[in-house]
């Protein structure tokens, strides 16, 4: 059975949180959302709309989730000419990590990119005889910003900034599920009211994917990149990469993962690639990328 696809653009109405490895008293966040987050909260919002006055069925409903949908990771969107574009990393060699516009061609490093993005909140633990602040308990929290910290090409002083991301469906009743989903709660301390985003733009898309190629009839989809947009855990078939490795960890279905999976990170180049023959990466039911080997 071969996969549809659509096109989300989500705009900002709370900072958001996506954590990574910290930095002494900073919780650095990620400039971007992995698919697993993507589908934890799609997973969610869905098992509340059909629980009820029951309680939501949140392990039923993530699996079917994984079954019938396959998302890509949301990347950080402007509104340019009446086009959403999205920023995507890439290595370059003696560069090191760059984001790149979309059909634009402009780039900026990854330390002014996250400048321009990510924002930064205090907190700190409270004592509670006291009701004053812990001694030593400072701590700073990036967050992926409502606004962009700088004008656009258009003039503007203050653009929102957009996330933008594609989803592969097969069963037409996630399908109209997907579609009503208006509002999303992603990353972490929502229960602090970080982490809302609502979507303003979906679109069919049959033939691509952040303008790559995109094989829909197979087992998983599969899309053309020398650039991986996801995290791919290493393994055969990866001697021509270049980029950064990041060990992942987490837990699913209560329990934490056995290990870890080293993975190359988002934008990490393929170098054995030709324009002949693209490589193809495959999307598994956790949002990981997957190389083929049919090169």
């Amino acid at each position: 059975m071969s996969w549809s696809l659509f096109r989300w653009v989500w705009r900002l109405e709370a900072p958001l949180f996506v954590g990574m490895s910290p930095a002494g008293a900073l919780n650095r966040c990620r400039p971007y959302v992995p698919a697993r987050a993507l589908w934890g909260a799609v997973t969610a919002e869905i098992a509340r709309l059909k629980s009820g006055e029951s309680f939501p069925n949140y392990e039923g409903v993530g699996g079917e989730v994984k079954r019938s949908c396959r998302f890509t990771y949301l990347f950080p969107a402007e509104k340019r000419d009446g086009r959403f574009l999205a920023w995507l990393p890439k290595f370059e060699k003696e560069k090191g990590l760059r984001w790149c516009l979309q059909d634009c061609g402009k780039s900026w490093s990854d330390r002014d990119f996250r400048r321009r993005l990510l924002d930064s909140r205090p907190g700190t633990a409270i004592v509670p005889e006291s009701d004053s602040a812990l001694e030593g308990s400072l701590r700073h929290t990036e967050c992926i910003g409502p606004w962009w910290r700088d004008s656009n090409s258009q003039g503007e002083t203050a653009a929102p900034v957009l996330l933008l991301g594609y989803v592969f469906w097969q069963d037409s009743n996630f399908h109209r599920q997907l579609q009503d989903i208006e509002t999303l709660f992603i990353g972490g301390d929502t229960r602090y009211g970080l982490g809302k985003i609502r979507r303003i733009d979906t679109l069919s898309s049959d033939d691509n994917v952040f303008g790559k190629p995109v094989r829909p009839d197979r087992e998983h989809p599969e899309i053309g990149s020398d650039i991986v947009l996801g995290h791919a855990p290493e393994g055969g078939g990866d001697e021509g990469m270049q980029g950064a490795k990041e060990l992942l960890g987490g837990w699913d279905q209560r329990s934490p993962w056995k290990g870890g999976k080293l993975a190359w990170a988002p934008g990490s180049c393929d170098t054995s690639h030709t324009d002949e023959k693209p490589v193809y990466w495959s999307i598994d039911r956790e949002g990981y990328w997957a190389r083929r080997d049919d090169r």
